[in-house]
């Protein structure tokens, strides 16, 4: 890690500033987030192009060979209603200290899905630098976000933090206890409606901290088996009940930014199959994050995508607005259409613009200021700054990389083409020393509430160049229908040659992701297998090497057939295939490629493991050898292509954010 002395966040210079959207270029002051790759000066590469073409994809969501099971999208149940109410007022105090009072309020609120919204944006997201990648520039949803709409706080001790105390102990004991009854009664499982019942006004002792471990499983961070009390997060409904301050915004982002990979390799895999023509055909995936979040954020930012928003009292928390809001009916097309079209709409700093009662917010004064790191602003100061800030995100069972330096303009700051951040394997206690190192500048720039920011020529130059107009060819994905006899299915064609050596998902100039489902083995009974999906791809493409080396040595080359079965229910999103053959189009050495699932979380409370297993077997086939090599070529790709999608989403899901 670098010096701290050299670790700011902010920069201050003279540049020629123009708004997003064209106009006359002006000469003025400007502040922007840390690192800028013209200050670097390092080499450019070319923004991320990791969108699926509108004409890569199937046009109705009905038609779609993927169902997603939206495990962390719950409705509160009446009784949960009653029950936050009563332990509110007995508790309201601890919570605010613990930084979770909005956030225990929220899961009162019912949020109506809308299925259009989510898959639209979701093949926006950029899984390198966990962005959404528009045609007009780069946005994405934020620790702010996080602390403005969900009412999260982004300080406090990581989500894996031991407890100190014997009383802390004992009370988790207690805890652990309860589980075990209820698993012994009539339900066999720690059935959350079972739960709410044994606990609610029972004046128990630990009342409070079965509360919180249901709100934690049920609406922060699920498991897999969606109607369950996981142990796992027991010793942070502990910690929060004495008003400890628990890291869960950075915990609930990073699982945000992973179920949305998820969703877009799922979705990239899914347009392999074209449309649903048996239930064989259909790819199912769970979703664990609470992605209503990302509904939310698209419906502060997009006024054109959103119904209208309720009316609240002024210190409702954000989220109350969109209580029960009117479901708006916009099929995916219109999605798209809003989406290209967006650029002049789309609204940088709603919460600073509506003068928030969020503390975080409440920095964004009338007037811009440079403010002393550790003045009286104390903790909103501090989570300003984490905000402002490139870091590691560390959940239950995953990491993700934080890069708001892409998006400054959802700050309030100006933007300039953004430096390359590297990303080193790690643990994740140096990933969480990385997101708590101390802030190295001794000032920090806080914009006015109403400042509209603006980019740099060269950033505006720079993006043009390669997203504007028919660009997104460079996304190398476009639909093609097989020639082949064998099959009707849609495929995937790349158009890049290059594309047979690089990640769909890595945008041109950006290094793959070093622990993109990487397992974390810190928690729980956790021992699966460490091999990162780089590493399983990596070997994949070796070993499609060797085979075309033996074509050209006149040997019959590996094929591409790929056979995967899946019945995965890990603790973290997972992704389920029924039923997928690609029969092999020329004379092949078959290769199947099988993907066992982890079982059900156990109900002691322990994790589920998922395993991914390559398995070689060697068949003769005797085929038609009358289709050209390049037809053969691009059939080998597409599936290889497809195999690789279904590994990613399988490993996303590996660890629990």
């Amino acid at each position: 890690m670098e010096d701290t002395v050299h670790d700011t966040i902010m920069e201050e210079r003279e540049e020629l500033m123009v708004s997003p959207t064209g106009g006359n270029p002006t000469l003025r002051i400007a502040h922007f987030l840390k690192p800028s790759a013209t200050s670097l000066d390092e080499p450019l590469s070319g923004p991320p192009v990791c969108s699926i073409s509108n004409h890569a994809t199937v046009a109705e969501l009905s038609k779609w060979p993927l169902k997603v099971a939206f495990v962390g999208w719950r409705n509160p149940q009446n009784q949960w209603r009653k029950w936050v109410r009563h332990m509110h007022s007995l508790h309201q105090l601890t919570w605010k200290k613990a930084g979770i009072h909005e956030a225990v309020m929220n899961s009162t609120y019912e949020i109506p899905r809308n299925d259009s919204l989510v898959f639209g944006f979701a093949e926006k997201w950029c899984c390198e630098t966990n962005t959404f990648v528009f045609p007009w520039g780069e946005a994405t949803i934020t620790l702010e976000d996080v602390m403005v709409l969900g009412g999260y706080s982004v300080l406090g001790d990581i989500v894996s933090s031991p407890l100190e105390t014997i009383e802390m102990e004992n009370i988790h004991k207690k805890l652990i206890q309860a589980h075990q009854e209820v698993l012994r009664s009539k339900a066999r499982k720690a059935d959350q409606s079972t739960w709410l019942a044994k606990f609610v006004g029972s004046g128990s002792e630990i009342e409070h901290e079965a509360f919180l471990a249901l709100w934690l499983s049920r609406y922060v961070i699920p498991s897999s088996s969606a109607t369950t009390v996981a142990r796992i997060v027991f010793p942070i409904a502990v910690r929060l009940a004495r008003g400890t301050k628990v890291g869960l915004g950075p915990a609930v982002l990073a699982s945000i930014y992973r179920d949305l990979s998820l969703l877009k390799v799922s979705i990239v895999g899914s347009n392999n199959l074209g449309t649903i023509d048996s239930e064989d055909n259909v790819s199912e995936v769970t979703a664990l994050a609470p992605l209503q979040l990302v509904q939310t954020w698209i419906w502060e930012r997009f006024p054109t995508l959103r119904p209208n928003p309720n009316s609240t009292e002024n210190d409702a928390p954000r989220m109350a607005r969109w209580d029960k809001a009117k479901k708006v009916n916009s099929s995916l097309k219109k999605v798209r259409q809003a989406l290209h079209s967006a650029s002049e709409h789309f609204l940088w700093r709603p919460y600073a613009m509506a003068a928030s009662r969020s503390s975080s917010c409440k920095l964004y004064q009338e007037k811009a200021e440079w403010m002393p790191v550790g003045s009286g602003f104390g903790e909103n100061l501090i989570s300003l700054a984490r905000c402002f800030r490139n870091s590691e995100l560390v959940g239950l069972k995953c990491t993700e990389q934080y890069l708001p330096h892409r998006v400054a303009m959802q700050f309030g700051l100006d933007q300039d083409i953004p430096g390359h951040v590297l990303r080193a394997k790690q643990s994740r206690q140096t990933a969480w020393e990385n997101y708590t190192r101390p802030i190295g500048d001794t000032k920090l720039y806080v914009p006015s509430r109403l400042f509209e920011a603006d980019v740099t020529t060269q950033y505006l130059d720079w993006w043009k160049q390669s997203i504007s107009g028919e660009n997104h060819e460079t996304e190398a994905v476009r639909i093609k229908k097989s020639n082949s006899s064998n099959s009707e299915r849609t495929m995937l064609q790349v158009s890049n040659e290059k594309k047979a050596d690089n990640d769909l998902l890595v945008p041109p100039g950006f290094r793959p992701k070093l622990d993109v489902g990487k397992v974390n083995t810190d928690d729980d009974d956790d021992d699966e297998d460490r091999q990162t999906i780089p590493k399983l791809v990596r070997n994949m493409r070796a070993e499609n090497f060797k085979s075309s080396s033996s074509r050209e040595n006149g040997k019959p080359s590996l094929g591409a057939q790929v056979q995967s079965r899946s019945s995965s229910t890990a603790e973290n999103g997972t992704i389920h295939k029924k039923k997928y053959l690609v029969k092999p189009v020329v004379n092949s050495i078959g290769r199947e490629l099988a993907m066992e699932g982890s079982e059900e979380e156990a109900e002691s409370g322990t994790v589920g493991r998922d395993e991914v297993s390559t398995a070689n077997k060697r068949k003769n086939s005797s085929l038609n050898t009358c289709e050209t090599l390049g037809l053969d070529l691009e059939a080998r790709i597409s599936k290889l292509e497809y195999a690789v999608a279904l590994l990613k989403a399988a490993k996303f899901g590996h660890g629990f954010g």
